[in-house]
């Protein structure tokens, strides 16, 4: 999503942060680039081809694509497939792959990649033919502008080349593999890694609701909307995430927690989605930071901790003492400021940031600082059983 600029007051309350991460700036990580990748999209593609060259799997394949949005993990497809009794050498071929990519995150302690298998179906507005049906993925390379083509295979094996800035006119299936299903994984081992460089607290929830009188007190996600950003098709759907922050303990420490939020998937739409994004009982303060990001497959999820890590405690490390106020700014704009450069380019990675959410106050038709969300958030106690 297009960064927008920065409100006059919110530059002011980063001017510090700012100043003490611009002499980091050359020391960030280096991003992990797809040569990492342990699956080929092109080969998972060509296996899929042989599965929808047969009707009856092809039914049931765009069945299961057509139930789930925005996308449908290999394995559950394989799974669909097969509980209609369809077994031949091509799901054979991709349950071997699915087994390779789950090797890489399953029997690892702490992973480096985590790449999951999954496809989602292109439906332009024309009525859909499946007998032009093609398979294909998104190009290498993180810079969208720099695309020029999309590699396509036909049913029968023909290779094509789309548009990537412009939508096809035949139904396409997509091969991903670091997607949603991905970020599901990913955004679980980013707290473990989180609670490991001691920014994250680890609280049970339950205990903590037991413990609280009244119940637990959260700040709910109502409503939200993102802004057009217009990005290739074939890039599909966003798969953003929240990171908050906010204070805890007498030497104002940083405590930062990653959100997935699956559903967030299209800009240009309203979502319901009723998620708890706000822990109170995590801070000592009732005031908070929201901050939403789109997954960058150049960064796996170990360097994305580690670079926001090192920038709080860069630019955090001398914050005891200071008002409440300043030093929740200056954990906000610490991860803003962490983050890659070219993360605030047209990159899409960067999405807005709500800064000093109060535990009390309903906020409605809210924009975020960057100008590309609006959201709507209400106090929420959850009882104890």
């Amino acid at each position: 999503m297009k960064l927008l600029k920065w409100n006059a007051w919110m530059v002011c309350l980063a001017f510090i942060a700012v100043l003490a991460s611009c002499q980091n700036q050359s020391e960030k990580v280096a991003p992990n680039t797809a040569n990492n990748r342990a699956i080929s999209k092109d080969e998972i593609a060509l296996q899929v081809v042989d599965l929808l060259q047969q009707a009856t799997s092809r039914g049931e394949v765009i069945r299961s694509l057509k139930a789930q949005m925005p996308s449908v993990a290999l394995a559950t497809v394989l799974d669909n497939v097969k509980g209609q009794g369809i077994e031949n050498v091509a799901t054979q071929n991709l349950r071997r792959i699915v087994q390779k990519s789950e090797a890489t995150y399953k029997n690892v302690k702490s992973p480096e990649n985590v790449e999951i298998p999954e496809l989602w179906l292109h439906q332009p507005q024309a009525a859909l033919d499946f007998s032009k049906l093609l398979v294909a993925y998104a190009p290498n390379g993180k810079n969208e502008a720099d695309w020029k083509q999309v590699k396509a295979y036909t049913l029968d094996k023909k290779v094509v080349y789309l548009d990537p800035f412009k939508e096809p006119e035949v139904p396409v299936v997509v091969v991903e593999t670091d997607g949603f299903e991905a970020l599901k994984v990913e955004a679980a081992l980013m707290n473990e890694e989180l609670q490991k460089s001691g920014v994250q607290r680890l609280i049970n929830r339950n205990e903590q609701a037991k413990r609280t009188t009244g119940g637990l007190a959260t700040t709910k996600l109502d409503r939200i909307r993102l802004n057009d950003d217009k990005e290739p098709w074939i890039s599909g759907a966003a798969e953003v995430y929240a990171i908050t922050s906010g204070i805890r303990g007498s030497n104002n420490e940083a405590q930062i927690n990653v959100i997935p939020m699956y559903y967030l998937d299209k800009d240009g739409t309203t979502y319901y989605p009723n998620q708890v994004l706000l822990f109170w009982d995590d801070y000592s303060y009732q005031a908070a930071n929201i901050q939403l990001f789109e997954k960058d497959d150049n960064y796996n999820y170990k360097e994305m901790v580690r670079i926001i890590v090192d920038g709080v405690f860069q630019i955090t490390g001398t914050l005891s003492g200071q008002p409440i106020v300043n030093v929740l700014g200056q954990i906000a704009n610490a991860v803003i400021q962490a983050m890659p450069d070219q993360w605030f380019t047209n990159n899409d990675d960067y999405v807005d940031s709500f800064y000093t959410i109060e535990k009390t106050r309903t906020y409605r038709n809210y924009n975020g600082a960057a100008g590309n969300a609006n959201v709507d958030l209400t106090p929420y106690v959850i009882p104890a059983n």
